[in-house]
């Protein structure tokens, strides 16, 4: 059963995207009602064992500008798909049916 992990920093990032290994970032803040809802969709969605093959982790933009930044984030929550440090997917918005979607889709 997968867990969400959250990012403490911008290196730790950095080795998960470029492990080989498709990972799912979900962006997300503690103020937003938004934020608040999808998070554990988020969680509950990453336990199921069909997605085992992927890596779920969440980034708290208030305690991770920099990786923020460095994936352009405008707008809570946004899911990002990694692979080989390459952005494969982004998800802005996301409800239960556009995260399964998104999961299916690189699973």
């Amino acid at each position: 059963m997968a867990e969400v992990t959250p990012l403490n920093s911008h290196s730790e990032f950095q080795i998960l995207i470029n492990s080989g290994q498709v990972v799912i970032v979900i962006f997300w803040d503690t103020r937003g009602g938004p934020c608040r809802f999808i998070i554990p969709i988020f969680e509950k969605l990453a336990s199921d064992p069909q997605f085992s093959s992927i890596k779920f982790v969440k980034v708290d933009v208030d305690e991770q500008e920099e990786i923020s930044q460095e994936c352009g984030i405008r707008a809570l929550p946004t899911a990002m798909v990694f692979k080989d440090g390459e952005k494969m997917d982004e998800l802005t918005h996301p409800d239960l049916k556009g995260l399964y979607d998104l999961f299916q889709k690189h699973a």
